[in-house]
Parts: structure tokens; C-alpha cells; sequence
């Protein structure tokens, strides 16, 4: 199941193979400070380019079900799990107040460079704002800029992600 931040993550951070020091198997329920996402269904926008007054391209937005297995470790924990556990881990992760201020880091490989996420913005049991940064793609280059939002809309009802 995808979260709309971790389709985000995955177009920009498509490297994806083995990353030494990556983090650790889950433990049971989100470490403290995390937040824990409400299963359910989900509104999911990504856009790319622009600024935080929702200008850019619309690049998705579509619905998708959270069950409980995909949240029950926390916020950190789903993205890890989603965007590859062996290949992605957070240099820096402060989620304080529903703040949330992180570097995500995917292992390059043959056919895809690493790639650094600068991720910061809302993160609530229900819902998602934040802003990225994902640089990686092309030398020196500034990054890829994209607003990531989610808003719990009901729960889920047999529908699949």
C-alpha cells in the first residue's frame, strides 16, 4: 500500500538497492515523538514545481487505503517500509509538535544515482502537508521541488491501495 508521500519519495528517490547502516527492523508501535497515521482512506496530491500556494504541475491525485499494518509502526517506520528498508534510511529525522524536519537518503545503483530528500512540513494522525526537495538526479543541480499533501476522508470500505 502507498502512501502519497512515499509515491512522492519513490518517483524521486527511485534508487533504490542495498544501503549499508539502513535502519532497523520496526518495533512494536512508533517510537516516541512519531505519529501514528490513522488507517483509512485517504486524498493524495503530489505536485511538482511551484511553491507552497499549491502552484506547479499536478503531477497526482488520487485516493488510497491505509490498513492498519501500514501505519502501526509510525510515520517513520511506513516510509521506510514502503520506500525499501535495505536502500533508504534518515540522515536526520525531528518530528516535534506534528513538525516534521527530515533527510531521507537512497543508495544509488546501476542505473540510478543516490538520491537526498529534504522533507519538512505537517504531519498528523490524519492528514499531511509537507514540502520536498529531492536532489540526486543531476550533478550540481538544485533538486526537484514538489508539495506532497494526504487528508483522511473515511475509512476504506474494501477498497484497495
Amino acid at each position: 500500500m502507498r502512501f502519497v508521500l512515499v509515491g512522492a519519495t519513490a518517483l524521486a528517490l527511485a534508487a533504490c538497492g542495498d544501503y549499508p547502516g539502513a535502519y532497523e527492523e520496526a518495533e512494536a508501535g512508533p517510537p516516541a515523538g512519531d505519529v501514528r497515521i490513522e488507517p483509512g482512506l485517504y486524498r493524495m496530491q503530489i505536485t511538482i514545481g511551484g511553491g507552497p500556494d499549491g502552484s506547479g504541475m499536478q503531477y497526482a491525485d488520487e485516493n488510497q487505503c491505509l490498513a492498519e499494518e501500514d501505519v502501526s509502526g509510525g510515520y517513520r517506520e511506513m516510509l521506510l517500509d514502503l520506500q525499501g528498508r535495505d536502500s533508504c534510511r534518515f540522515e536526520t529525522y525531528d518530528l516535534a509538535d506534528g513538525q516534521l524536519d527530515a533527510v531521507m537518503v537512497c543508495a544509488g545503483d546501476a542505473f540510478q544515482p543516490e538520491t537526498r530528500a529534504r522533507i519538512a512540513g505537517t504531519v498528523t494522525p490524519e492528514a499531511t502537508d509537507l514540502q520536498m526537495t529531492v536532489a540526486g538526479f543531476e550533478e550540481g543541480g538544485k533538486g526537484v521541488d514538489m508539495r506532497v499533501t494526504s487528508e483522511r476522508i473515511g475509512d476504506c470500505d474494501g477498497q484497495d491501495a
